[in-house]
């Protein structure tokens, strides 16, 4: 493959797991080898995205909104592998591009273990995503879950809770 032909698809969840594992979990350089492939194909740096995200975990360590940020899934699978998001309970994405990648890093991460409140609208989610999302083991704590304007219907709010891994949910909204 030429790396001058990189798109987006092709920086997903297995490319960044693989270098966190190569790095040793070296942030500086898995930011320094992800820039290199993002500023190729035009998109923002990982370590421009990460200095945003410090600075709105600086205000209060336990919510993070992010909408309308135009956050891809890359940056989503990023961020979900980011230890500084460990105590966060709120996490608004709506209006982004995380699709269903992003979602199903949100539902295996660890790091989200504490999370009460997200807001995934308007951000091309399909019933693929949701069905990840429902079936998550790591986000016990949801209460609130808002996935309106994706690509879903009313029914999916019921096979949502049929799921039974959110023994603490008391809203979700998929229209």
């Amino acid at each position: 493959m030429n790396e001058n032909n990189l798109d987006q698809s092709e920086l997903n969840r297995e490319m960044i797991l693989n270098l966190f594992y190569t790095t040793n979990g070296n942030l500086d350089e898995i930011n320094q080898t992800i820039d290199k492939k993002l500023k190729i194909s035009g998109f923002r740096k990982i370590t421009l995205f990460e200095e945003f995200v410090k600075n709105r975990l600086s205000v209060n360590p336990h919510i993070l909104q992010m909408p309308k940020m135009e956050v891809s899934a890359i940056e989503c699978i990023y961020l979900c592998q980011y230890t500084a998001i460990k105590d966060i309970e709120v996490l608004d994405l709506r209006k982004n591009f995380i699709g269903d990648e992003g979602v199903e890093a949100i539902a295996l991460s660890p790091l989200l273990s504490k999370l009460r409140n997200l807001d995934l609208r308007n951000n091309g989610i399909t019933r693929l995503g949701v069905k990840i999302l429902a079936e998550s083991k790591v986000l016990k704590c949801i209460e609130k879950v808002d996935l309106r304007l994706n690509k879903l219907g009313k029914r999916w709010e019921g096979k949502f809770n049929e799921a039974g891994n959110f023994k603490n949910l008391n809203q979700i909204k998929t229209i």
